[in-house]
């Protein structure tokens, strides 16, 4: 991942923005929802296929959104994961509101979820707070946004005005729909209280996004693709072994927190090229993809498509990122931090 500014560079792998911001679309809704497998969704191909109807403008509208805005400001990855933070908060506090509701969609593991690290006063688990949020940052938005851009040579802006207006309703109607949805289908609501400080956190930490400069290029040697890929796959791969316990959820966060920090050391010096970004991205969606394969799907499901539709998406989202390393591989010479 690159880590602070990023103007143009090259010219874009194809001439019309459309493929980027398709694959944005695309993609989002894979890793964000279906590459977990944890929604009897997996066992019923239409139902996947149709289910991008919602899901494109739910997470990929957003990731659009969150990149345009970086991007347009001469911002970077920290900034990017701010604002992928601000989105988790509202996507699981207010639009599906997961993280207050005591028996979301009647679960039957969402005590166990929520109930050891359960705190009073916010009305949610700090489990379930890190373990959401993160997942949206690095599944919902990260994900998608990194994968796009390994497949083109150019961070200059995909959307025009009117492209910009068009996700933002894209995703308030898909929202709005989630939302109404959630309503209709329980008697849980959320307090004013955790309405306003949901808001209010990621009103901040959008308002410190946008706020961040660019970070000056260091030199310094950085590690080969390959042991990037096998750091954050292991790191980011945490979330899957621990229990829901405060011992196990401080574990998590810092685990997170390595990731992150090795991530911004090695993303700020001038031998970090797109190569190193694909690997990155490519051991959050191990991370998330390799699991899968023992999660059981909600209502149960037959062991063999399950097994077969978990491959499938796992095999999607790895070409992807396979086609992106060559694509970067084909670059002149390395991106130094400054220029990313």
């Amino acid at each position: 991942m690159r880590w602070s500014r990023e103007p143009l560079y090259g010219r874009s792998m194809a001439r019309s923005p459309l493929v980027p911001v398709a694959l944005v679309l695309l993609v989002a809704p894979v890793t964000a929802e279906y590459l977990i497998g944890y929604d009897d969704i997996l066992m019923r191909p239409a139902a996947l296929v149709f289910g991008l109807v919602f899901f494109a403008p739910l997470y990929g509208a957003p990731a659009l959104l969150i990149r345009e805005t970086a991007r347009r400001r001469g911002l970077g990855w920290p900034s990017m994961l701010l604002m992928a933070t601000a989105f988790g908060l509202v996507q699981a506090g207010l639009v599906d509101q997961s993280l207050f509701d005591p028996d979301y969609r009647a679960i039957p593991y969402w005590d166990s979820l929520r109930g050891p690290t359960f705190v009073a006063p916010w009305g949610t688990s700090a489990y379930m707070v890190l373990t959401f949020v993160s997942g949206h940052v690095l599944g919902s938005m990260a994900a998608p946004i990194a994968l796009a851009e390994s497949w083109s040579t150019t961070r200059g802006p995909w959307l025009r005005p009117r492209g910009l207006v068009l996700a933002a309703l894209a995703w308030a109607a898909a929202s709005a729909f989630i939302l109404f949805d959630h309503l209709g289908s329980t008697d849980a609501r959320i307090t004013w209280g955790q309405g306003l400080g949901t808001g209010a956190v990621a009103l901040l930490l959008v308002l410190v996004a946008l706020r961040l400069s660019p970070v000056a290029p260091r030199r310094g040697r950085v590690p080969s693709p390959w042991i990037v890929l096998a750091v954050t796959t292991a790191l980011l791969a945490t979330g899957s072994l621990v229990q829901t316990g405060w011992l196990s959820t401080a574990a998590l966060a810092a685990a997170f927190a390595v990731a992150l920090g090795l991530l911004w050391r090695w993303g700020t010096r001038d031998g970090w090229t797109g190569r190193h970004t694909v690997a990155a991205v490519t051991g959050d969606l191990l991370s998330i993809g390799v699991p899968a394969f023992w999660v059981e799907p909600l209502g149960g499901a037959s062991l063999g498509p399950k097994l077969v539709t978990n491959a499938a998406l796992l095999a999607i989202v790895l070409a992807v990122a396979a086609r992106g390393l060559v694509v970067q591989r084909r670059l002149p010479s390395p991106l130094s931090p400054e220029r990313a």
